[in-house]
């Protein structure tokens, strides 16, 4: 689907665009007038944790849970989990940090890696380590994905980098192809609106 045929939560359409009118992530650095979509400001990021954030649309989430989407390893842990009826709880930290239910559709529909199996990426991480060796130009996002809640999260801010962990899952919705996330999202919106943002400085 083209990003700007999929419906939008209100918070998201107050975010800052790019030139080809993509709304920009709240966490995303930007170098002059271009945000820099494969990478995440560490400042941005902390400050989201820290005030409980949408990493997305960067308004405030209530208490409740949280929602991330993942990539296709961790989406298969779940999977196998869920088969096996057992819990799932993965205690790896990551650097991606949490949204609301429908900034978080919306963005495993409009983001093009999140959104297609065969989705690459288009940067390398710059000083990659043990959380971000993954993130090479090139690589490939994987079978399924998923968009999945949890009860709550986690966070450390360190010297340079800002982690999260999260805690029981609550909802997990596979995806192969994004988009069949569409009907999910304009329940979600037409549910429980999303509060436009007071400010949304970049």
């Amino acid at each position: 689907m083209r990003f700007d045929t999929v419906p939008m939560p209100p918070s998201v359409q107050e975010r800052p665009r790019d030139q080809r009118g993509y709304p920009v992530p709240a966490i995303t650095p930007w170098q002059g007038e271009d945000p820099q979509f494969a990478l995440t400001d560490y400042g941005r990021s902390a400050d989201c944790a820290r005030n409980r954030l949408c990493s997305v649309c960067g308004t405030p989430m209530p208490a409740g849970p949280v929602w991330r989407v993942v990539g296709g390893t961790e989406s298969a842990g779940i999977a196998e989990a869920l088969a096996a009826g057992r819990s799932y709880r993965n205690l790896a930290p990551t650097l991606e940090g949490p949204g609301h239910r429908a900034c978080m559709l919306y963005a495993s529909m409009v983001c093009p890696y999140l959104a297609r199996p065969n989705a690459r990426r288009g940067t390398s991480a710059e000083r990659p380590d043990e959380l971000t060796a993954h993130v090479v130009r090139g690589a490939v996002r994987g079978t399924t994905g998923a968009v999945v809640g949890f009860a709550d999260f986690e966070y450390a801010v360190t010297a340079s980098q800002v982690l999260f962990r999260f805690l029981n899952l609550v909802e997990y919705l596979p995806h192969e192809v994004s988009d069949s996330h569409l009907d999910e999202l304009r329940a979600e919106l037409a549910a429980r609106p999303a509060t436009r943002g007071q400010d949304q400085p970049r």
